[in-house]
């Protein structure tokens, strides 16, 4: 589990941070063009996904779902 009192955040992040919306697009609406990779995780029953390479930029997304707050690696 993260400790964030063991976190060294000192000085400017190295990549811009990818915040996710807590409101989301059925992937069936979203169009997705089918060569599109994603990254999918889940917690209890909810679903997100996100395009790899948006996370190829980032390199770390961060938001809510289930009411609980998640951070996602690449």
């Amino acid at each position: 589990m993260f400790d964030a009192r063991r976190a060294m955040l000192k000085g400017p992040d190295l990549f811009r941070r990818f915040t996710v919306s807590d409101t989301a697009t059925e992937l069936a609406q979203a169009r997705v063009p089918k060569h599109e990779q994603l990254i999918v995780f889940e917690r209890t029953g909810k679903k997100r996904a996100l395009l790899v390479r948006q996370m190829a930029y980032h390199h770390a997304a961060q938001g809510v779902l289930a009411r609980e707050p998640f951070l996602i690696t690449f």
